[in-house]
């Protein structure tokens, strides 16, 4: 009997603990310092998200409360229409997208989850991050990010494989790969010799 009413108030312990942790940053959600610094600050229950094949991002997030980046960008040239394109529905409290300009950690703009109006703004050349804040949010859908038109890949991941491989020259990756044998008969080949 005594076993069970440690577990009931373990248990009813634990939910406090979790429905008060995510609301920690509830009375932040409108402060545009907190929004605009570039550190994570969030508690989240049941965070769920992946990058989708055609380079969306989905998300399944039971509760939220905070700002978090969701990806980084660079705009390359002044004058880029920035479009985010979101299929992200509120299932409880509160929640917004953010475009966060990274060099002055100013709100480049935002837009509320669900909103009806084009989620789109002209950028000037720079480091960008796609946020997203809550108030005690529930949410599930997609958000995509495509700049002048063109879907844009998440932490610039794509383009930095790209510009890699292209200053790779064909000498440099045959000189790679000698070492790379070398090394390899040289740590086998004294292993089989102490044998």
């Amino acid at each position: 009997m005594k076993k069970q009413k440690w577990v009931l108030l373990l248990a009813a312990m634990l939910t406090a603990f979790l429905l008060c942790g995510c609301s920690q940053y509830d009375d932040q959600y409108d402060d545009e310092a907190f929004l605009s610094d570039s550190a994570n600050h969030y508690a989240a229950i049941q965070w769920w998200g992946n990058i989708q094949k055609d380079g969306s991002y989905a998300l399944k997030v039971g509760s939220f409360s905070g700002v978090k980046t969701l990806g980084s960008f660079t705009v390359e040239e002044d004058q880029t229409l920035c479009e985010v394109q979101s299929t992200l529905t509120g299932t409880k409290g509160e929640a917004k997208l953010l475009v966060l300009n990274a060099g002055d950690e100013t709100l480049a703009a935002q837009w509320p989850l669900g909103s009806q109006d084009p989620m789109s703004v002209t950028l000037p050349a720079g480091k960008y991050d796609l946020r997203i804040a809550g108030k005690s949010a529930g949410f599930e859908g997609q958000v995509s990010l495509s700049l002048n038109g063109e879907v844009a890949s998440w932490d610039d991941l794509l383009e930095a494989i790209q510009k890699k491989i292209e200053e790779t020259t064909e000498g440099d990756l045959q000189e790679t790969f000698r070492r790379a044998a070398d090394s390899l008969q040289q740590t086998f080949g004294d292993g089989q010799n102490a044998a």
